[in-house]
């Protein structure tokens, strides 16, 4: 798990997740922020998926939209504390949400502001 306590907490962005859809459950805390292995991660604790079965990938987007995002990967569905590394270089500044979408279907369940 990223420990980012080294970070000034203002540069932590971070968003509370409690939401219910698609008929799955979806609790945690998403943070975006420095990775201390290098570069910036979005890291998701204690992040626990109920009732879904399908498999999820995570993108970091503007507004929502995917087709202006970063493709973070496939979600951990066996941790509920894992992170998600950032390509080095990339300007985060224009993201603002985390969507997560069906891996098959490419259909967005989830869109977490930050």
């Amino acid at each position: 798990m990223a420990d980012m306590s080294g970070q000034d907490p203002s540069e932590i962005i971070m968003a509370t997740v409690d939401e219910e859809r698609k008929g799955a459950t979806f609790s945690g805390t998403v943070l975006l922020g420095i990775d201390p292995e290098g570069g910036e991660a979005v890291s998701f604790r204690d992040f626990l998926i109920e009732d879904y079965k399908g498999e999820l990938t995570a993108y970091l987007a503007t507004d929502g939209d995917i087709t202006k995002s970063i493709d973070l990967g496939e979600l951990d569905h066996k941790s509920p504390s894992f992170r998600l590394p950032i390509p080095l270089g990339t300007d985060t500044s224009p993201y603002n949400t985390v969507v997560l979408s069906d891996k098959k279907s490419k259909k967005k369940i989830l869109t977490i502001n930050l």
